[in-house]
């Protein structure tokens, strides 16, 4: 069994169709695509068009931003064999989230399931919603999913290894082989409030043969307060605060964070 250390391949943009099947999320995304007006619409991280897709496919106009070239290409791929809706309504571009200049504006950026946290530093996560202020018309939302950080976790299980933990995920793949993923580390840096983590796949070949890909990427923590002084340092007002996709109180309990907020001129 042998393994390499990768970051954005196309095999990692499978295998992330693979696994990241959920759609507990997307009623939500709807209804805050809505209440922004209906559109147009800027999602920054879209990846494969997990989110995007659905949007455009309830008649938005929108556009997806993503940084990985081949998430975007599968994201196109689904585009291309989907409705006349969807082929309608939906834009992709390869950009940085940091730096992006697409030359017009949204009633709405949406930043869906944690993706924000891949910005490593304050001052990324500040380039990043400065470009969203100008990116948005007058009194624009900004809708940020994030999760609720524990600065305390459980050391039993903040460490998934690869037999049987509650982090083990098994999916099978569009050509018929099967895979395993893991988290098999993740660090975490106080100082930068940083944990970086490494996501094990593992793939069960036709023939027996198994082979691993190993995916490193940053997650940067951010806490309640300091989120509410990054969007106020940036000229944005916060209207809600949930822990949840059902608009829930954000609570001790609550797993995540989503964060709803207007631009303010």
């Amino acid at each position: 069994m042998d393994g390499y250390n990768a970051y954005q391949t196309d095999e990692l943009a499978a295998l992330y169709d693979a696994f990241c099947t959920y759609d507990d999320d997307i009623v939500f995304w709807q209804e805050m695509a809505v209440a922004a007006g209906g559109g147009p619409i800027l999602e920054l991280g879209c990846g494969t068009g997990r989110v995007l897709l659905p949007l455009a496919q309830a008649g938005h106009d929108v556009t997806g931003l993503d940084s990985s070239k081949d998430m975007l290409e599968r994201c196109a791929i689904k585009l291309d064999t989907g409705s006349d809706t969807q082929r309608g309504h939906m834009d992709l571009i390869v950009a940085d989230m940091t730096t992006f200049s697409l030359g017009r504006q949204y009633n709405a950026v949406f930043c869906a399931f944690n993706s924000f946290h891949h910005l490593n530093s304050a001052e990324s996560q500040l380039e990043c919603l400065e470009r969203c202020h100008t990116h948005l018309v007058p009194n624009g939302m900004l809708v940020l999913d994030l999760f609720n950080p524990d600065p305390v976790p459980d050391p039993d299980t903040s460490v998934a290894k690869s037999g049987g933990t509650s982090d083990l995920q098994v999916a099978e793949l569009p050509d018929g082989r099967s895979a395993r993923r893991w988290l098999s580390s993740c660090e975490y840096d106080r100082a930068s409030q940083t944990n970086e983590c490494e996501m094990t796949y593992e793939i069960m070949e036709p023939d027996g043969s198994v082979r691993q890909l190993r995916e490193s990427f940053p997650m940067r923590i951010i806490f309640r307060y300091e989120l509410e002084h990054l969007l106020a340092r940036c000229g944005f007002r916060l209207l809600g605060l949930y822990g949840g996709y059902d608009r829930s109180q954000l609570s001790d309990d609550s797993i995540g964070m989503i964060a709803i907020s207007y631009r303010l001129d």
